[in-house]
Parts: structure tokens; sequence; C-alpha cells
């Protein structure tokens, strides 16, 4: 196993190895960690038969392993050994990770919300009276492959509001629908009343489809529009046989809405481990502090 920078990755090989594995997650791929990622690399054998992207920041001079905005979790495709591990933690001194497998034996699980079973779906009061709110006011959904329509909505909703979420963050997000756009897998459902417009931006693949953002005016919000673009979609993934996945979010609030559509929790894993110098320490401390 060896580490390989992203300008020396055989891409056809490495999205050829994503696409294998049975539950894969779509963050693994080239094009989605391009558009998210400050910087990726891989861990990979030479024949490119196991491996796991690995996305990481540098501060000050040191390299730390993050979980990109705008995605969850790193999957390892194959089966990793300790070894795998230890070259892990042995480059990378500084780790904020988020996993699909607990490969770093972490202590701390989250959990973000999927449908796989919809003969068991179970929809909230709150839900049902969003969907029958937005059916009475003349709420629409349709869906296509162009995210333009929305784009506003989804800038307005993000900038200023998140913690993190500058100019370059959306101007990443733009890239990464442009790419889903490109490779055939880019889902939009387009909700309006025929004044305002919002909706939700999707990745679809044979086997799942991913919600990755979406935003409603106010006003199409409280007509229960996020509502009704989030089970349009939900229809959708239960008509062709697909696994409904929301993303991810730690905010309880969003994890209340999923729930409310139906979603299930499902756990995954965060790992932390800071063993950077101690200068490098203190001053990422010092820098928290400010930041809070």
């Amino acid at each position: 196993m060896k580490f390989t920078e992203r300008s020396e990755i055989d891409i056809e090989r490495w999205n050829a190895l994503v696409a294998k594995e049975q539950h894969v997650l779509l963050f693994s791929y080239s094009w989605y960690l391009d558009a998210v990622a400050e910087n990726w690399c891989i861990l990979v054998d030479d024949n490119y038969t196991k491996g796991i992207a690995l996305p990481y920041t540098k501060r000050m001079g040191v390299e730390i392993l993050y979980v990109p905005i705008f995605s969850r979790s790193s999957q390892f495709i194959g089966t990793y050994t300790n070894n795998d591990v230890a070259l892990i933690k042995q480059r990378f001194r500084a780790i904020e990770l988020a996993t699909t497998t607990n490969m770093f034996n972490s202590q701390t699980t989250r959990v973000h919300q999927t449908i796989t079973n919809f003969e068991h779906r179970k929809l909230s009061s709150q839900a049902k009276r969003s969907l029958k709110k937005a059916v009475n006011s003349g709420v629409s959904v349709t869906d296509n492959d162009s995210f333009a329509g929305i784009m506003t909505a989804i800038e307005q909703e993000l900038q200023g509001k998140f913690k993190g979420v500058d100019a370059e963050r959306i101007s990443g997000l733009k890239k990464l629908f442009q790419s889903a756009q490109k490779e055939g897998c880019l889902k939009v459902f387009e909700v309006s009343d025929g004044e305002e417009t919002g909706g939700i931006v999707c990745l679809v693949d044979e086997s799942q489809i991913l919600y990755l953002k979406g935003a409603c005016p106010d006003s199409l919000k409280k007509k229960g529009g996020m509502y009704f673009a989030l089970n349009v979609a939900i229809e959708f993934a239960q008509k062709n046989g697909l696994k409904f996945d929301f993303g991810g979010s730690n905010v309880k609030g969003v994890q209340r809405f999923n729930k409310n559509l139906g979603g299930v929790d499902q756990p995954y894993f965060f790992y932390e481990s800071n063993k950077a110098p101690v200068w490098f320490r203190l001053a990422r401390k010092f820098k928290n502090r400010l930041n809070r």
C-alpha cells in the first residue's frame, strides 16, 4: 500500500474501483473530491484493488485529515488491515476524519438517515400536514438535470448562515453540481408555487439517490415546499428500486426533519487525534477559542 497524491492518481482506475464497491459512497469519486476537498490523496495498492481516499488540508505546514464541507465520510474500498490504519496515522499527525466503518476504533459514533425499506416508512404528523398544505397551496415539483433554476435560493440559504460557508465553498458546490451533471448523475427536483422557486439537488447512481443540498424561499417553505420536494425525491427512489440517502448533518433539527419523512438512523464514526507538534496544538487551540 502506498500514498498517491491527486496529480499522480490513475483516475480511471480509481473511479473504476469505487464503482465496483457494492455499497459505495459517492463521496469517494475523484470528481466529487476535486470539487470539495482542499487536497486529497489515496492510500492504494499497486493494482488498485483496495484503498481509501483521504481529503486533507494544510495549516502552518501540518497536514490534517478532515471531512470537507458538503461531504460526510470516507470509505475504505475493499478490506483494510491494521497496517493500512497504521500508515495513515503515521503520515497524518492530526486527524479529524469520519469513516463508514470503525477502522480507527473511535469512541464517537454519528448518525445519518436513509430509507431502504419503503414498506415500513412512516411519516410524522408534521410531515403529513406539510405535504397536505403544499398540495392545497398549488405547489408543484418537476424533476430535471439542471440546477440553474434553484441555485439562487441555495446561495441565499447558505451564505452568511453557516460557519465555513463562504463564496469559495459555494463555488466548490457549483463545481460539484457541474461535475455530477457531466457524469450524468445529477437529479434536480424543482419546487414552485407559481411565484417563488426552490428545490433540492440530488446525485443518483444504480443503487441510490443522495440528497446533496436544497433550499426554498421562506414563503414557499411555509407552504411545505421542502417537505414536498423531498417527498417526491423519495417516491422517485422507491419507484426505481433505489435507497434514499438524506446526506449527513449533525444538526438535530435537520435530523428530525429527515426522520419526519421516514428516515432511519445509520451509524458512522468520527475519529479525532492530534499528535502534531506542541506549538501547532497550542496555536490551533487558541484559534478555536477565538472562533467560538
